[in-house]
């Protein structure tokens, strides 16, 4: 047997770390295991020894583990704290690979933290930087741009996963992660997929669907003694419904592994009564939403003011209510089109219709995107510290406000909308109370620390932590 043969099966001790960012959520909302390390474990031929160190699980990170290589994965948001662990690792002899979102659109910054950097997708380029590592060949950087495109979806080997991460079984209240589909056609400004998942629309084979599913359960959810418990799948789907007949399509598929799911999905799905049944036969126990704004202009100035206004999101809340399906709204606050007037009116307007879970985030134009560069070049990013790239702090220029007292006020806002009273009623009035009260209390506790963090570091005024009303 030749030695390159031979070779190609040394068994390489490998540990995949998932950082958390100082200010990243601390909401239970999160899916059991980070997707882009669930589909590297999943690539990763049989033969390697892997570890999932996460940190949004408070996993200790091992510093003194026999590795072969680290592999560290990073949003935004996580990038400071991913870089301090591949500097450690880096003290102590340990190669370092970086990867992820946020490396793949800042490769000069990440390599002077790593051996090794990993550009986009890694479903084509990964088994060549394991034989690379096997054969002392690793080098400085692959780029998904040099190898074939993805125009598959890799199955999730969740039996592999769970081993890897030790996590624990769970019920029905916390996710289990998956992909039907990869890819969008659109380009929104906003959004970082056209440059890294691609335009490239793909779906999941059903019987690979399926198969997953199945093993999924398995591997992470406890059975209960709870008449019809079933597991939680969050949908990872950059877009499931790009048009009615594919969304139908999926839905039905999901209806067949009686599961309870959770999706991203855009809102003129919703105002079809027959894809509302759809979506709560098939399971679905909440759709969020972008909804942006119930300001007329402000929709107009996103190019939303011809399908969107207050009155129809008020109406798909109802009719999606009525039916058993949760609406979680997604709203967006930006410095140069809302004023404080107007945050205060979203605040009532969350209340009075009992908005389900809201997520209120300030505009930021993420490393990535089309937004990231046209602010970019127009002089517009006033901060690239990546620990405030999480939504709720103003990096970019406000023509109408003292930065200070914005992003303050929107922070007061936000942290009103999980009022006392808003979780009550809101618990009350919407389907899977259970879900919606421990997801409340995670967001008020997060909100309110984030509040009186940001009072302390500016000499503010504390905001009262009661918040009855």
């Amino acid at each position: 047997m030749s030695k390159a043969v031979v070779d190609k099966q040394k068994s390489l001790k490998i540990l995949f770390v998932a950082p958390k960012g100082k200010k990243d959520s601390k909401t239970n909302q999160k899916p059991l295991f980070h997707m882009a390390i669930g589909v590297l474990v999943s690539l990763t031929p049989p033969h390697h020894d892997i570890e999932i160190a996460d940190e949004h699980f408070d996993d200790t990170v091992n510093y003194d583990g026999d590795y072969d290589f680290v592999g560290i994965t990073s949003r935004t948001i996580d990038a400071t704290r991913a870089y301090e662990i591949a500097d450690e690792f880096r003290k102590k002899g340990t190669r370092v690979i970086l990867g992820g979102l946020h490396v793949s659109f800042n490769p000069e910054e990440a390599a002077r933290h790593a051996d090794c950097i990993v550009c986009g997708e890694a479903e084509n380029l990964w088994q060549t930087v394991l034989d690379d590592v096997v054969a002392g060949n690793l080098k400085p950087s692959y780029d998904a741009k040099d190898f074939p495109p993805v125009k598959q979806i890799v199955p999730l080997d969740y039996k592999r996963i769970a081993e890897a991460s030790k996590r624990e079984k769970v019920d029905s209240t916390k996710s289990i992660p998956i992909y039907i589909t990869r890819g969008c056609p659109y380009k929104c400004s906003f959004c970082v997929t056209p440059n890294f998942t691609g335009t490239l629309y793909r779906r999941q084979a059903d019987d690979d669907l399926k198969a997953q599913i199945v093993a999924a359960k398995e591997a992470f959810f406890k059975s209960t003694d709870k008449k019809n418990a079933k597991p939680w799948f969050m949908l990872c789907d950059e877009n499931l419904g790009i048009s009615k007949s594919k969304l139908w399509n999926a839905l039905d598929l999901l209806k067949e592994c009686d599961i309870m799911f959770s999706v991203f999905l855009s809102m003129n799905f919703l105002e079809d009564d027959e894809t509302i049944k759809k979506l709560v036969d098939a399971g679905c126990n909440m759709a969020l939403v972008g909804f942006e704004s119930i300001k007329q202009s402000t929709l107009e100035a996103y190019n939303k003011g011809h399908v969107n206004s207050a009155d129809k999101i008020v109406e798909v809340i109802e009719r999606c209510r009525k039916a058993g399906l949760n609406i979680q709204a997604n709203f967006l606050v930006n410095p140069d089109l809302d004023s404080f007037e107007d945050m205060d009116e979203l605040v009532k307007f969350i209340g009075r219709n009992n908005v389900f879970m809201p997520i209120i985030q300030i505009i930021t134009p993420y490393p990535g995107t089309k937004m990231y560069h046209e602010y970019k070049e127009s002089g517009l990013i006033t901060d690239e510290d990546w620990e405030k790239y999480n939504a709720l702090n103003l990096v970019v220029k406000s023509k109408h406000y003292d930065p200070v007292s914005f992003q303050h006020k929107f922070m007061q806002i936000y942290y009103q909308s999980y009022s006392w009273k808003n979780i009550v009623n809101r618990v009350r009035a919407n389907p899977y109370p259970l879900i919606n009260l421990l997801s409340s209390l995670a967001f008020r506790k997060h909100l309110r620390d984030q509040l009186a963090t940001f009072e302390k570091n500016h000499a503010l005024k504390p905001t009262s932590k009661k918040n009855i009303f």
